[in-house]
């Protein structure tokens, strides 16, 4: 498995995108040319955002983003891990650490002294060295959301 940034991988933003839209953006009135349309502003090669990508012997298998924001009531925490997306088919296999791994590493080359993240799951980013800091309330006003955060 090789990890990359998606701003070489042109063409696959598409379905970047795609992935991202259909798990997290389609039930919140978003549009999947919108989705495209972040993506694509969200594959800098240096700095934040940047978007990577795991291929299994040329094939794309996953993604993960590091942002600015993922968390609009929080805009005092910087930067985040976004997006952490596994094709189905490759689920189990290491590749969303592997893509967790880079990804903080890419924030600590940086200079961050943390990173933060956003999900509903639990006992994964715990393994993974993160702690669950807060809750924060949805805008859909059900269950709260965990943040996390990965210091250096």
């Amino acid at each position: 498995m090789k990890i990359a940034n998606l701003a070489h991988h042109p063409e696959h933003i598409e379905q970047v995108a795609k992935w991202v839209f259909d798990e997290w953006s389609a039930n919140n009135g978003g549009t999947l040319e919108r989705q495209i349309y972040q993506i694509k502003h969200a594959i800098k090669t240096d700095g934040v955002p940047q978007t990577f990508i795991a291929l299994h012997n040329g094939k794309l298998v996953g993604t993960v983003a590091l942002w600015n924001n993922d968390l609009g009531v929080r805009q005092d925490l910087r930067p985040w891990l976004a997006c952490l997306y596994v094709d189905n088919e490759f689920r189990g296999k290491g590749i969303g650490t592997e893509l967790i791994k880079y990804c903080t590493a890419v924030a600590g080359k940086l200079g961050f002294e943390k990173l933060y993240l956003i999900t509903e799951h639990s006992d994964y980013y715990e393994k993974l060295g993160w702690q669950h800091i807060d809750n924060a309330p949805r805008k859909s006003g059900y269950d709260d959301i965990k943040i996390y955060s990965y210091t250096y």
